[in-house]
């Protein structure tokens, strides 16, 4: 891409500069798929280190721990997860990675209002579930390491702006394809 091609899709991602007319207003609403992309992507990173890492397994030890299992109860439990774990979460990350495909094939080509409000509604819902799980103290699981929180956080609120571009290009859209 050259650099006013650049240009423009930055402008087209930026909820404070409304677009102009038909064609910035398209742009802007198919960027969601840029940040579709972005919480994909910085999503399944942090899921893939907790499986592979032991992250998950010392977890689970905590949690069996509290639960006061014994010792046979606890190698139940870990040839149990051992078992389900390719049928849960390769399963779950497949369908992550094509729901976010269809839903960024969706809004490239119809520009709808709908995905960026339910994305924005499913950001807003992430964020008061896991400040009060924080505050409250009941987080499930130990905390996850800081380079998690550096890069999930600040992806989700790049997406989140992003989210917000797309839904005011989308409702300009919606209002031009309206007007007589």
């Amino acid at each position: 891409m050259n650099r006013s091609t650049i240009a423009l899709w930055l402008r087209a991602m930026n909820p404070l500069k409304l677009p102009r007319g038909m064609a910035e207003a398209q742009r802007s609403a198919r960027s969601m798929v840029f940040g579709l992309a972005i919480a994909l992507v910085v999503g399944l990173i942090p899921t893939w280190w907790m499986f592979t890492s032991g992250w998950f397994e010392t977890a689970m030890s905590g949690e069996y721990a509290k639960m006061g299992l014994s010792a046979d109860q606890v190698a139940m439990q870990r040839e149990m997860m051992k078992a389900i774990f390719p049928f849960a979460i390769v399963p779950g990350a497949v369908f992550t990675v094509l729901l976010y495909g269809v839903l960024g094939v969706v809004q490239w080509r119809a520009m709808t209002r709908a995905i960026p409000i339910v994305m924005l509604a499913m950001i807003a819902y992430s964020l008061v579930a896991n400040m009060g799980m924080r505050l409250l103290a009941t987080m499930p699981t130990p905390d996850l390491p800081l380079w998690i929180t550096l890069t999930t956080w600040p992806a989700a609120a790049i997406s989140a702006v992003i989210y917000v571009a797309s839904l005011q290009g989308a409702m300009m859209l919606h209002r031009l394809r309206s007007e007589p």
